[in-house]
């Protein structure tokens, strides 16, 4: 029979429980039953008096209310977690079950409340992860789950659940907690945090990301690749290749139109003996090219053809909240954290006759178009604004 990864965990847990001198069964949703047909319990202890064998078990163990997402027994801050026992055998003596939820590790907090009394125990979590910012994922949130059932005689019963195999934050919850520890607008959902298909699409510390509408980074980024391109073939055709009869002045391509800051860039090289009546930048024509002495039209629109990808240029994108803060970041609730912003580098793009002031623009500019002015600016750093054809800049940050 094949066990899923979390099946491992829970038997060696549960091995390890054996030898110490109880009994247990497997993780909730788990094949499995006890001996009447119903569900085996988590754990339990049990002891003969008068013969007859009192059991303490532990039943079940979950992770929010009616309706909350399935999130087996991981979990974060908020989010109840429930624990069912009963006593087999003696069920007068299940109001005086004591449970208590014990944080393990000094980056977790006291459960509220600390313990409780009866067949049923609702706590909830807290954390000590602090928010100065870092580089690695935070250590996940961890609670040990002790059952136990005081005797006449001075016998106790007791049942340990081990964090490792119970209440144990996974890596998508780890990633939500930090939310919850910035107090962020934004709250992700377990809906929300996906492993992104593009790798560069993660600046973070952890292999999930954090969107607010998912996929969302990926479309951002193939609408600025797709006005890219359109920005760098936009010089325009005035006279169809291989019109003849016209003067050397004539106009044959025209440069597209005008980068704010920049001016007309030209993306086309004379071709024949048609002329470029416009600058040069970086030895290639950034105007218009005219008919030349033959007084035809030699030249196509367009012809460098460059292939651009942007997705070689992206700085960064998702960052979680210590990171985006690690990052200099003063803004918790910034764009990155949301899923929502892209920052493209695009001063070594191979685009010839572009410098990098101009790629920078190109790039602003078709930042402009996908989400508007107020959404797409130059930057250094996080925090410097700059016009985009400043030397001193090395990034252009969009966002949604």
């Amino acid at each position: 029979m094949s066990r899923t990864r979390t099946g491992w965990r829970a038997w060696f847990a549960c091995m390890a429980m054996v030898l110490a001198g109880c009994t247990c069964s497997k993780r909730p949703g788990e094949e499995g039953t006890g001996g009447s047909g119903e569900p085996a319990p988590l754990g339990q202890d049990s002891v003969q008096r008068e013969g007859k064998e009192i059991v303490l078990e532990v039943l079940d163990l979950t992770v929010g209310g009616e309706g909350a997402e399935a999130s087996g027994t991981s979990f974060v801050t908020g989010e109840s977690i429930t624990a069912r026992g009963r006593v087999r055998n003696a069920e007068e003596l299940e109001p005086r079950i004591q449970w208590s939820l014990q944080p393990v590790g000094a980056h977790t907090g006291p459960a509220a409340p600390a313990s409780k009394e009866g067949a049923e125990a609702v706590f909830k979590a807290s954390s000590r992860v602090g928010t100065r910012g870092n580089r690695e994922p935070n250590p996940p949130l961890e609670y040990e789950l002790v059952a136990s059932l005081p005797l006449e005689g001075g016998e106790t019963l007791e049942v340990r659940l081990p964090p490792t195999t119970f209440l144990h934050q996974e890596e998508d919850d780890v990633l939500r907690q930090e939310y919850l520890d910035f107090g962020t607008r934004f709250q992700p959902g377990r809906a929300l945090i996906s492993i992104p298909g593009r790798p560069v699409l993660n600046t973070g510390n952890y292999t999930v990301i954090a969107e607010t509408e998912a996929g969302g980074l990926s479309r951002l980024l193939d609408q600025m690749d797709e006005r890219v391109r359109a920005l760098l073939q936009n010089d325009v055709q005035e006279k169809p290749v291989g019109t003849r009869g016209l003067t050397p002045t004539t106009v044959v391509v025209s440069p597209g139109a005008p980068i704010l800051t920049v001016g007309a860039l030209g993306d086309t090289d004379p071709q024949g003996d048609d002329v470029c009546s416009g600058p040069l930048v970086g030895g290639r024509c950034a105007g218009s090219i005219l008919a030349g002495p033959n007084g035809i039209a030699d030249t196509r629109a367009n012809n460098r053809e460059t292939k651009v990808k942007l997705e070689d240029f992206v700085s960064s994108a998702f960052r979680n909240p210590q990171r985006n803060r690690a990052a200099g970041s003063a803004t918790i609730n910034s764009r990155h954290n949301r899923g929502s912003a892209l920052d493209i580098d695009p001063r070594r793009m191979p685009i010839p006759g572009k410098t990098p002031q101009q790629l920078m623009c190109i790039v602003e500019a078709a930042g402009d178009a996908v989400v508007g002015e107020r959404d797409s600016f130059t930057e250094r750093g996080a925090t410097l604004f700059l016009a985009c054809d400043s030397p001193a800049a090395d990034h252009v940050h969009v966002q949604r």
